[in-house]
């Protein structure tokens, strides 16, 4: 039984069509999907995707015809492929998620109340920079100067804030 990790992009390949014939043509791997154990593979005539057992790596000779242009459609499970290079994605831990809390709480709370504020003292008639000074004084301790700055330059409407 053949894995789709044993396959890499770019891979030429040609597919078992009976248990002893193959196809005259090759195709190239494009993308390696091993969380649903599937190969996809350009072929002269078409994207497809396939199961990894029906396949075989080959040298392709003078005259074989090789696709070089990817012609299927993208797809998140290509996209995956693309940024992890055909490998497995490895499960959460619990550090990851407490990562992944941590940050959704800190833009939840912080960030959100920070944009309300900031637009409570445009709405009250403060220029950009006195409304900076009033969220540094609530939220300095929290955010960063960049976040402050950037927060003030999206609700005044600023491509950066000037000090």
């Amino acid at each position: 039984m053949t894995a789709p990790e044993s396959f890499r992009p770019g891979d030429c390949v040609r597919k078992f069509t009976t248990s002893n014939r193959v196809t005259p043509y090759v195709g190239t791997v494009t993308h390696v999907i091993p969380k649903t154990y599937k190969v996809w593979v350009q072929w002269p005539m078409g994207n497809s995707q396939e199961d990894p057992e029906t396949l075989i790596i080959v040298t392709p000779f003078v005259g074989m015809p090789v696709a070089l242009q990817d012609g299927g459609y993208d797809s998140c499970e290509k996209q995956r492929s693309e940024r992890m290079f055909g490998k497995a994605l490895r499960p959460m831990t619990a550090d990851d998620k407490m990562v992944l809390r941590v940050a959704h709480d800190f833009a939840t709370d912080v960030v959100g109340r920070l944009l309300q504020d900031v637009g409570e003292y445009q709405g009250k008639g403060l220029n950009d920079i006195q409304a900076y000074n009033r969220i540094y004084e609530k939220y300095g301790s929290h955010c960063s100067d960049h976040i402050l700055r950037m927060a003030v330059a999206k609700v005044y409407d600023n491509k950066e804030m000037e000090f």
